[in-house]
């Protein structure tokens, strides 16, 4: 009875896992999107400024290089966000011990834009519930809420929760701010 309770816990963990990878590459295709559409907007009237020519047809360009590097796990708002609009992103911990009670605590750290011109200040943020204990092969559902300040310019924002337990685990979160 164990070992069937042990292979259908590996595969909610990998059905788990998937799901979290379609959902970053997704996001990502939306990153860039939004991307395009802050460039365009950023474009003077008239078009008078030269533009490299554009890749074939169904070509997407290149991202990023450290696309990659926040791993196979995060946290993004799925909904737009404008400035003084309100964040809400739900996400779980679990505890992998199949003996051991795990107490998380959370802290969230900043968010730096990726054009280097703005910041949001992570006393705008907060985990909801801020600590819990989590039992031995379980979960708990958390909530990363805030609100973006109204000055802040459009921009993509990458920052960190960090989960305070035995050892610290960093989970990037990314926020994908709009224009209004």
């Amino acid at each position: 009875m164990g070992s069937i309770l042990a292979k259908g816990l590996d595969l909610a963990e990998a059905g788990v896992s998937l799901g979290v990878t379609i959902l970053n590459r997704v996001s990502l295709a939306a990153q860039q999107k939004i991307r395009e559409g802050l460039d365009e907007a950023a474009q003077p009237p008239g078009g008078a400024q030269a533009e490299a020519p554009p890749g074939p047809p169904g070509v997407a360009p290149e991202a990023p290089a450290d696309a990659g590097e926040s791993g196979p796990y995060g946290l993004t708002n799925r909904l737009p966000l404008v400035p003084g609009g309100e964040v809400r992103i739900s996400f779980s911990v679990n505890n992998d011990s199949a003996t051991d009670v795990r107490k998380v605590e959370f802290k969230v750290q900043g968010f730096a834009g990726e054009s280097g011109q703005a910041a949001i200040d992570a006393a705008s943020f907060a985990v909801r519930p801020g600590q819990k204990t989590i039992a031995p092969v379980d979960f708990e559902k958390f909530v990363l809420k805030g609100v973006v300040p109204e000055t802040t310019p459009p921009d993509v924002y990458r920052g960190v929760v960090v989960v305070h337990s035995d050892k610290d685990l960093f989970i990037p979160v990314i926020l994908v701010v709009t224009p209004p």
